[in-house]
């Protein structure tokens, strides 16, 4: 083992399922990174007892796509959910048959985020869809997603429906305490699909762009992979935005410890791109 392998081990994925259409292409992404790294995944799917509260209101109803109105009761959204979790299990099951992933499958009642927090405790990946089945029209970051990108314990993986992974890998790197951690998941994922990682080097003045490619450069050469850098003089939210953008669809790799990224920054920016994100503690 290389000295960079040490950096960012992923043995177990977690994939938070709620038969959304971002959830399914989050179990797709999940499948494949489990397959390149010969990970065991687990699919979670959470019975949300918000929704199961709602459906024990006497005003509480049901709008059909007929605009039609239903009374909602708790039995029948007990069935809805047994239902979803059916779906959730067998779409994981094919996936993971497919690509010959060993996998598991379980079932949890509680409110959405705290249980995919629990179970993110025990995994070394979680990947969840950007959206669940309740969609903001403003945002691009559900709720869900919002909470569990502020408190997850390790790495969080976030996928947008209809926007798969591509090259190049693109890791923001500023030197900061921990953004190694960022290098090493984008060079190991790199390394699995056989391609050039980017390194966004965010340096105001050329002196120290130069000298962040330099560290950069050593930690990859850890892991035998070559990369391009570019230097980026700004860090707001729409330069970063704009050059990501620029670079097609890849996959984002950022360290939670950056210094130049804070909480809301990368808030803000998961609601402006669509890239697959990868944050790395």
């Amino acid at each position: 083992m290389r000295k960079g392998e040490a950096g960012f081990v992923v043995r177990r994925i977690l994939v938070a399922l709620d038969a959304s259409t971002h959830s399914l292409a989050a179990l797709a992404t999940a499948v494949e990174l489990a397959a390149a790294m010969e990970a065991e995944l687990e699919g979670l799917f959470v019975e949300d007892v918000n929704l199961l509260r709602l459906a024990d209101l006497p005003f509480a109803r049901e709008v059909r796509h007929t605009a039609s109105l239903e009374s909602l009761d708790s039995p029948s959204m007990e069935r809805a959910l047994r239902a979803q979790a059916a779906q959730a299990r067998e779409a994981l099951a094919a996936a993971a048959g497919r690509a010959q992933v060993q996998w598991s499958f379980r079932v949890a009642r509680g409110h959405v985020a705290q249980e995919v927090l629990a179970a993110a405790a025990r995994a070394d990946l979680v990947t969840l869809g950007k959206q669940g089945r309740s969609r903001s029209p403003r945002a691009r970051l559900g709720s869900t997603a919002l909470r569990v990108v502020l408190d997850a314990p390790g790495a969080l993986l976030l996928v947008e429906h209809g926007v798969p992974p591509r090259q190049p890998v693109l890791a923001l790197y500023d030197g900061s305490e921990g953004a190694e951690g960022a290098l090493d998941a984008a060079a190991r994922l790199a390394k699995a699909s056989g391609s050039q990682p980017l390194v966004l080097l965010l340096a105001d003045t050329p002196e120290a762009a130069q000298r962040l490619e330099q560290q950069a450069a050593h930690r990859m050469e850890a892991w035998d992979v070559r990369s391009r850098f570019r230097s980026l003089p700004a860090t707001d939210v729409p330069t970063l935005a704009r050059a990501l953008q620029l670079e097609g669809g890849g996959l984002v790799v950022v360290s939670a410890r950056s210094t130049l990224l804070p909480a809301d920054t990368i808030q803000k920016l998961l609601d402006r791109i669509r890239n697959p994100f990868l944050l790395v503690r």
